[in-house]
């Protein structure tokens, strides 16, 4: 479900109508109408508030329990959500085969003129109604199609955040991988943290089995398996550090308890070789603590509103 994606600033879009459209666009999607009130979406749907932007004064609702299906320009879409600004609805989301785009692409064409691409989607905007159509990612099967009144789609642009995404697509893969995992900065949801937390936790998992069952090769001068276990295990483990403080900004914690966790780390370090019979066990159960409680971090909501750590990430 993609309904909090950048939109693009179409005011130039908007100034004029769609190059060679006869009439004016839809401003209906199946049973729901731009300007609705969640009040009367309720009617048709159930709505579930998904997130909430304080800045803009907006939120987004899924839709369930109602009509699925219907046709928007001769496609079978499917309705996901909306979007609410000021108690009425200012956007209507719907959904669409990848495989079937182009073909809706065509047929919007033919109807409303011309679209224009831009940031990821094609836009077909004039002074009343605009529509967006994403371009499927790798791997993605659908596409949001998205009818929002024109003058609500200005005030929901977000030039900044795209200019900025562009800015650090530019910047190399090196870039993207220290703020992918080593920029303890901002938010990360749960979505975004498993995959990432797995992909640091598996190889330090890994390295810490060997020590466990192959001690051996750990023992005596520098050798390609400490060398390893120094590199890789200490890459790891900043990138878990700042991968888990992401997590507990978007719970909303503060970072002091995640400070905190790491003294009662130290402690049990320094004093648990002398009840757990070697300072080796003890570091090791100190490892399985540490991986215990980065793994429990992904099974917490973050908050659905601003806070002081920043927005509500995005998927």
């Amino acid at each position: 479900m993609n309904m909090d994606f950048d939109i693009p600033d179409i005011t130039e879009n908007a100034g004029k109508a769609a190059i060679g459209g006869k009439h004016r666009k839809p401003r209906r999607a199946g049973k729901i109408r731009l300007g609705d009130s969640l009040r009367s979406i309720s009617k048709e749907y159930t709505a579930t508030r998904e997130k909430k932007d304080e800045d803009k004064h907006i939120e987004f609702y899924s839709l369930s329990e109602g009509e699925e299906k219907f046709s928007f320009y001769g496609k079978e879409v499917s309705i996901i959500g909306v979007c609410i600004r000021n108690k009425k609805t200012a956007a209507i989301y719907m959904e669409l085969p990848a495989g079937e785009r182009d073909d809706f692409i065509k047929a919007l064409s033919e109807s409303e003129g011309k679209g224009e691409d831009a940031a990821g989607m094609t836009i077909f905007a004039d002074t009343v109604t605009s529509i967006f159509i994403t371009k499927p990612g790798k791997g993605e099967k659908v596409v949001t199609i998205a009818l929002m009144d024109s003058e609500e789609a200005k005030v929901l642009s977000d030039n900044e955040a795209i200019e900025k995404e562009a800015e650090e697509a530019s910047k190399g893969v090196g870039h993207k991988i220290f703020q992918t995992y080593f920029n303890p900065v901002g938010r990360m949801s749960r979505r975004s943290y498993i995959p990432k937390m797995l992909g640091a936790a598996i190889p330090a998992a890994i390295l810490f089995g060997f020590t466990c069952f192959r001690p051996e090769l750990f023992v005596g001068d520098l050798n390609v398996y400490i060398f390893t276990f120094l590199v890789v295990g200490t890459l790891c483990f900043i990138a878990l550090i700042s991968l888990a403080m992401r997590r507990l900004s978007d719970i909303g914690l503060s970072h002091l308890y995640y400070w905190v966790f790491f003294l009662l780390l130290f402690a049990i370090n320094q004093m648990g070789g002398q009840f757990l019979g070697s300072q080796l066990m003890a570091t090791r159960v100190v490892a399985i603590i540490f991986m215990a409680a980065v793994v429990l971090l992904a099974f917490f909501p973050g908050e659905n509103k601003k806070n002081k750590y920043g927005p509500v990430p995005k998927e």
